[in-house]
């Protein structure tokens, strides 16, 4: 993984964008690889529209801010709004000719459909899985089973379980310590007594001698830095592919967080099957994937068509008028 010093700046801001992530993470704030990739685009490009200040204008904002063709909207507002927050860091320290524009408290609602993959879909790849470390066992293949259990069996993040370390697992009581997640929320996961076998497993044969602070899965290379993202998304889109899994119909490709959506869904149905009531299942998963409200999880809770049914039939039973049929007036 990059840091800043793996960077170089040298636009308009080649001294001051150092500063701003020091101070933002002083603050206890992270700074992902991605912004310093988008600190440094930034940069270059007002480089290259022969900026020499260090001064943001109303050109430079819109010129950075526009969407480009073929562009996700998502993309243009993740631009937004770190040049915003980098403005404004701007302002505090005194700086003068900085414009953060006057839109960039608007939030983003993103389009994008989760995919749910089916239990089935789910079944065939992890039969293949099994079977490539079965006639490959090697550190690699092995890593990546583990890491694909942990992301369907708990719902993790990509980056939660990328930066996982050997003493975040507690292999006696099932515990996986996430600490400092995103939206620096951290918690506790409880580990299935499979998964736990599992990961027992591929620690044995893999960190029998590694030290606490060992990633849990580090680099093929470098065991001193994490897994490669790069490497676990080729992995995971080649896995698609050979477990016959379609593409997507709106022509995007298919997202690791998938499996996360893929979490949820199966968890709200174990939760009702089991008899939980509704009121207390979204707060129980909202705190499980830590998130910081309730709406977040909602997000999250996108069901196929098949489930919707069901789940919309449990919730009357406990809000009955309170959500208005089709042709009814709604006052509120």
């Amino acid at each position: 993984m990059r840091d800043i010093d793996d960077f170089k700046f040298t636009g308009p801001f080649s001294k001051e964008i150092p500063l701003y992530v020091q101070y933002k993470r002083s603050c206890g704030y992270k700074v992902a690889e991605t912004d310093l990739y988008r600190l440094r685009e930034m940069d270059r490009l007002f480089k290259e529209m022969g900026i020499s200040e260090p001064v943001i204008t109303r050109e430079m904002y819109e010129v950075w801010t526009a969407v480009k063709p073929g562009e996700r909207k998502v993309t243009s507002s993740r631009r937004r709004s770190i040049l915003s927050s980098f403005g404004k860091y701007l302002i505090s320290n005194g700086y003068q000719d900085v414009y953060v524009g006057h839109d960039d408290r608007r939030s983003f609602n993103s389009d994008y459909i989760p995919y749910v993959f089916s239990k089935e879909e789910i079944s065939r790849m992890f039969a293949l899985l099994d079977e490539n470390c079965s006639k490959a066992p090697c550190y690699e293949n092995e890593a990546f089973r583990a890491m694909m259990s942990m992301y369907y069996c708990c719902g993790f993040r990509k980056s939660e379980v990328v930066m996982l370390r050997l003493c975040d697992v507690d292999f006696q009581t099932g515990k996986v310590t996430v600490l400092d997640g995103k939206n620096r929320v951290s918690r506790i996961v409880l580990a299935s007594d499979t998964l736990l076998s599992r990961m027992g497993s591929f620690c044995s044969k893999y960190h029998s001698h590694s030290s606490p602070d060992t990633f849990l899965f580090h680099g093929t290379k470098h065991k001193d830095k994490p897994f490669c993202r790069a490497s676990l998304y080729k992995m995971y889109h080649s896995l698609l592919k050979n477990a016959g899994i379609p593409d997507r119909e709106d022509g995007r490709v298919h997202r690791l967080h998938d499996f996360r959506h893929t979490f949820c869904v199966y968890a709200l149905e174990q939760m009702q099957e089991k008899g939980f009531d509704t009121y207390t299942s979204l707060p129980l998963l909202s705190a499980y994937l830590g998130h910081k409200h309730i709406r977040e999880t909602e997000y999250y809770l996108r069901l196929v068509e098949d489930r919707q049914e069901n789940v919309f039939e449990k919730t009357g039973e406990y809000t009955p008028g309170l959500f208005p049929e089709i042709g009814e007036k709604n006052h509120g």
